[in-house]
């Protein structure tokens, strides 16, 4: 991708997102997203096929922190502690942002209208998690720094620590994110539980 349609790119998906944050989905229209990056319309479309394409695109630049530092955890870091520290922080970062939230609550709102978009949101930030988090515990397994008979239910359990009540209690808007003490704790706790969980003797 050329230096320049990469950069109309981003600018679609930083106004798109803003649109979306704004009026949800059914209320964000391409005409104001293409007004708002701004690029013709026939532009936008040359990018996205259409509003999904371009919301699941979104989702996947949302994720893309996240996902950057797991390939770092993965391929730089041989300490397990030091990696999922870092991992844990970097969701931890994205799901309690006020963005995501906004975003999370968006496809939640328009999952009756639009049955659809719920795969393709889930293709574009939570599976492609999951699957690198998954492989990095596979070679942790492998090389039997942990024991984890099934690395994919290891890896939904970690990141459901991270999540839980707290993380229901701001979807509904009782509690505005995370303090930055209580994101270390909550990190540090995880961590620790899910090292001991799984043999991780230098973790006690």
């Amino acid at each position: 991708m050329s230096t320049v349609r990469f950069a109309k790119r981003e600018s679609i998906l930083l106004a798109a997102k803003r649109i979306f944050l704004l009026h949800g989905y059914a209320g964000a229209s391409m005409e104001a997203i293409a007004e708002a990056a701004p690029v013709a319309k026939a532009t936008l479309y040359s990018h996205f096929e259409g509003k999904q394409d371009l919301f699941a695109a979104v989702i996947s630049l949302q994720c893309e922190a996240l996902l950057n530092t797991l390939a770092w955890a993965h391929t730089e870091v041989r300490d397990p502690v030091a990696a999922l520290t870092a991992i844990a922080r970097a969701f931890v970062d994205l799901i309690y942002s006020e963005d995501a939230l906004t975003l999370y609550r968006v496809i939640i709102g328009e999952q009756l209208h639009f049955p659809e978009l719920g795969g393709r949101v889930y293709r574009s930030g939570p599976e492609p998690v999951l699957r690198r988090l998954s492989a990095y515990l596979e070679d942790l397994s492998v090389q039997k720094v942990l024991a984890i008979p099934d690395v994919g239910v290891s890896a939904r359990l970690f990141l459901g620590m991270l999540k839980g009540d707290e993380h229901f209690r701001c979807l509904l808007g009782q509690k505005e994110g995370l303090s930055e003490a209580e994101k270390i704790s909550l990190v540090g706790a995880a961590v620790d539980l899910f090292l001991r969980g799984h043999g991780y003797a230098e973790s006690l």
